[in-house]
Order: C-alpha cells, then sequence, then structure tokens
C-alpha cells in the first residue's frame, strides 16, 4: 500500500488540509495508548485507529535511510508528500478532525509542525522511573506486543536474549546497540524520547501545545479528559468522560498490572543504576526525584 500511494502522489485529487489535527506525544511505556483510547470516543474525531507508522514513513522510511533513526526532520517535507499526506488524512477524517499517536513521533514534532501548522500537540508526561521500568519489561516480554525492529548490524544488548531492537530507534541507537546493559538502552530510549519532545515544544504556539502527567490522567482521568479537550478545541463530550470514568477497565498493553510505584516492586536496582541518566531530564519535564 505504501508503495502504491508514494507512485499514485502526484495524480491524487487535491485535498485541503487537515483542520487542526491532533497528535499525541510520548516516549515509548508512558501511557500514550490509554490516552488515544479516551479521545478517539470523541465524535468529532477520526483515526486510523492504530499508530500512524504507514503515513510518517510513507516517504521516511528508515530502512530507506540506512536505518539511521526513526527521526524525520521538518524540511525534508516535499511537495508530493504533502499532496499525498492531505489526501490520506482527508480520506481517514473527512470532516472530522484527525487524532493520531505513536511513540516515534517524539522524534517528528518539527516534522509534523511542518506539514500541520495548526496541528494541535498533547504532551503525556511519566515519572522517568516508572516508564523506564515499563520499558524494561516490555523488552523482556515474550508476549508479542512489542516485536522487534528488522534493523541492520549486530543488536548485543546484555540481557536481551533475542539481541533485537525494540520499539523505537532515536538517534544515536547504534552505539547503544551493544557493549550496554538493558538499563542503559531504555534509560536511553526514554531520555532521548522526552529531550526531542521538549525541543520541538519551543517552535509550538503555546495555545496548540497541552501538557499532561500520566500519573494525574491516571488519579484523576475525568478531570484531565475535561481538561485536555478543552485545550485541543474539542467540545466537552460524555462519552470521553463516562470512557474516562472507567479508566482503570480499559489499560492496555500491560505487561503487568497497573500499580503506583511498580519500579520499586519489579525493577528497583536496574532503575536505580541509570538514575543519573534520567533525573536531568525528569527535572526539565517538572519532576523530582523523592
Amino acid at each position: 500500500m505504501g508503495l502504491t500511494l508514494r507512485v499514485a502522489g502526484p495524480f491524487l485529487p487535491r485535498a485541503r488540509p487537515p483542520r487542526e489535527p491532533i497528535f499525541i506525544l510520548g516516549s515509548p511505556r508512558s501511557g500514550t495508548t490509554v490516552l488515544f483510547d479516551v479521545l478517539s470516543k470523541h465524535p468529532d474525531v477520526r483515526s486510523l485507529e492504530v499508530e500512524g507508522h504507514l503515513l510518517w514513513e510513507l516517504f521516511h522510511h528508515p530502512n530507506d535511510r540506512g536505518w539511521t533513526s526513526h527521526a524525520t526532520r521538518p524540511q525534508d517535507v516535499s511537495r508530493t508528500e504533502r499532496r499525498t499526506l492531505f489526501w490520506a488524512v482527508d480520506r481517514v477524517a473527512g470532516r472530522h478532525r484527525y487524532l493520531d499517536k505513536s511513540p516515534r513521533n517524539s522524534l517528528r514534532v518539527g516534522y509534523l509542525r511542518s506539514l500541520f501548522p495548526d496541528a494541535r500537540f498533547v504532551y503525556l508526561k511519566r515519572d522517568g522511573r516508572a516508564a523506564v521500568s515499563s520499558l524494561l519489561s516490555a523488552w523482556r516480554s515474550d508476549s508479542g506486543m512489542f516485536p522487534g525492529l528488522d534493523l541492520p548490524g549486530p543488536v548485543r544488548i546484555q540481557g536481551v536474549p533475542d539481541n533485537r531492537w525494540r520499539l523505537v530507534a532515536p538517534p544515536g541507537w547504534r552505539q547503544y546497540a551493544s557493549g550496554h546493559t538493558l538499563p542503559e538502552v531504555c534509560a536511553f530510549q526514554w531520555s532521548a524520547c522526552n529531550t526531542s519532545i521538549m525541543d520541538g515544544r519551543d517552535g509550538v504556539a503555546s495555545d496548540r501545545w497541552a501538557e499532561v502527567t500520566y500519573e494525574a490522567f491516571v488519579d484523576r482521568p475525568r478531570a484531565e479528559a475535561e481538561r485536555l479537550m478543552n485545550a485541543v478545541g474539542l467540545p466537552r463530550n460524555d462519552a470521553v468522560l463516562a470512557y474516562a470514568d472507567d479508566l482503570d477497565r480499559h489499560v492496555s498493553k500491560a505487561v503487568t498490572p497497573p500499580g503506583r510505584d511498580k519500579w520499586r516492586r519489579e525493577n528497583p536496582e536496574d532503575v536505580e543504576a541509570v538514575l543519573p541518566v534520567i533525573e536531568p531530564v525528569m527535572r526539565r519535564m517538572g519532576y523530582a526525584l523523592d
């Protein structure tokens, strides 16, 4: 399908730019799936119902660039690409607002802003200790939820039996592909994704950028869902709020049952070993280590 769209791009009917698409940003294992599920219940939005890799990697698949990373630069947007993506999003959303989420978009904020200058962004933050612990569990999981990426070259990470890179490949991933422990790799992924989001935030108007912490969203799902609807320009909707009220029943992609400070029970030594790496990023995000 991707090749067909690329070839057909110059001949597709012209579509108007999507009106204020909404992008949920967050590192892997930050809860973006849960937030996406809540906002997707709004009748004014439409989505692919899966992560939008097909669209954003259509013209910039990492395999076409020697697998340098999942990052994409804003200056790489071509005229044909813009025409093709406007048409594709129009087919998905029509008159509705387009909603998208993918942890890989952590590395594409400027690219998405270049494509959609009136886009709205929601940055979901999570305590780095909890997120890194969850990343560790995902890498170690044999559930099939987190398949490895087909990257070139050897991947020899201590503690990873199948030697496959998982989830997201930030710039610089190759230097972590061997000679590093799994906690070091997870700390790198989390830090790189969140740093990229915060760097990208500087180019987005404040009224088009909203933030929420995973902890607040879990503690006050109804109130945070209502606040975020207002922040991205969606009218208050009872279906969204009802879904948020039962948030604890809708958690998906959890390797083990959710719980506050779960990292202290599951991976305390691994997380504490990489605290010097993640602490500066946590503080920039507004978290204080207790």
